[in-house]
């Protein structure tokens, strides 16, 4: 493969994300490029790092580029949020989507996606929600296949594939079978963004056995806080009345605004907010939208075309990867400039971050590695 594209987030990036991108390198690609959030992740979170920073970490890991993926499909459920990485890695020529599942079998998950695709299935799946079952194990009783159980790797990496039918099969998927074998230092027996992220905000031990070292000194300096975050939550929701904030159903919002004047912080909020029918990720997801005045729709993200792409950081010596990408590749804020009004929602999370979590700065995107 010429252009693996790897879709991320790297909250933060530990050695599991470091495995991955040297196993698209082993598997034969000769750039890789990955496709990552940026102020915001889709667990409907401010990410624990701001995006240059992880960026660079990406590059020094291995990666070639990274570029941004806009908010807007950030903060989406696992459908639409593959459908932007996906849409952005048809950009890139010769490209091929890489990433990691619990299963390693490419064939058996694009077996479900199929049938995840079909009609008859979909009705079995919702009767099955009817009765009161989860999304996973009524995906099993309708299709057969266990294969997202426990397993979110699995569960987004048949997203990724659906998303490369519905437009149009222009790549291909690869996949990786993710290493789940213990690691004595790790806080959960091997480490995972979330069990990172929560080892330092408890006081915890995280050291180069999880993390690579210059993640790890970033890492340090800025331990997630959700106190401001959750003052600006507040005030939008129980002083504006938010209309049509993205995939806002059932009265959401209403619930959201009755639970933040019971709640004094954000984990209560999440607590009282969430329900069997409402996870803890789709109420952040929402509750952040608010905020920024999200109102796109399922129809607008799916049919609005990517016109470009933000270069968060790129290897010194790859700048020939640009003109891979078929749309222009925005490498400054002078050449982002004319694409301001389409990266309106973006912007609005950039301020955010650096008004609650803290201020940084827009690093050169070239990275010496050397």
């Amino acid at each position: 493969m010429k252009n693996a594209v790897i879709i991320c987030e790297f909250n933060p990036l530990h050695i599991g994300h470091k495995r991955l991108l040297d196993s698209a390198r082993t598997a034969g690609a000769e750039n890789v490029i990955c496709v990552m959030s940026g102020n915001a992740v889709q667990r409907g979170e401010l990410a624990c790092l701001d995006k240059y920073t992880r960026a660079r970490h990406a590059v020094l890991a291995g990666a070639d580029a990274v570029v941004e993926l806009p908010a807007e499909y950030t903060l989406s459920a696992a459908r639409q949020f593959a459908l932007g990485g996906v849409k952005i890695a048809n950009l890139v020529k010769d490209a091929t989507l890489v990433f990691g599942s619990e299963s390693g079998d490419i064939e058996k998950l694009e077996r479900l996606a199929f049938l995840l695709s079909s009609p008859e299935v979909n009705e079995k799946i919702k009767s099955a929600l009817s009765e009161g079952i989860g999304y996973p194990a009524a995906v099993a009783k309708a299709s057969g296949e266990s294969l997202i159980e426990n397993s979110p790797n699995n569960t987004l990496g048949i997203e990724y594939i659906r998303a490369i039918n519905d437009t149009g099969r222009k790549i291909s998927a690869y996949t990786i079978k993710r290493d789940n074998s213990p690691c004595d230092s790790a806080p959960c027996g091997y480490p995972t963004s979330s069990s990172l992220r929560a080892a330092l905000s408890n006081g915890e031990s995280v050291n180069a056995l999880m993390m690579p070292p210059f993640v790890l000194g970033d890492f340090e300096k800025h331990v997630p806080c959700d106190d401001q975050y959750y003052a600006v939550l507040r005030y939008s929701l129980l002083s504006e009345n938010r209309k049509n904030v993205y995939d806002d159903t059932e009265g959401l919002m209403n619930r959201l605004v009755d639970c933040a004047r019971k709640a004094d912080n954000f984990r209560d909020f999440c607590s009282l907010a969430a329900a069997k029918r409402y996870t803890r990720a789709r109420v952040k997801r929402l509750a952040l939208n608010a905020v920024i005045g999200n109102t796109n729709t399922h129809t607008e993200l799916t049919e609005k075309p990517i016109g470009f792409v933000n270069v968060l950081a790129m290897r010194k010596g790859k700048e020939n990867l640009l003109s891979d990408i078929a749309v222009p590749a925005a490498v400054s804020g002078r050449s982002r400039a004319p694409f301001a009004e389409v990266f309106e929602l973006t912007r609005r999370i950039d301020a955010l971050f650096s008004s609650v979590r803290y201020s940084y700065k827009e690093l050169s995107v070239f990275v010496d590695t050397d």
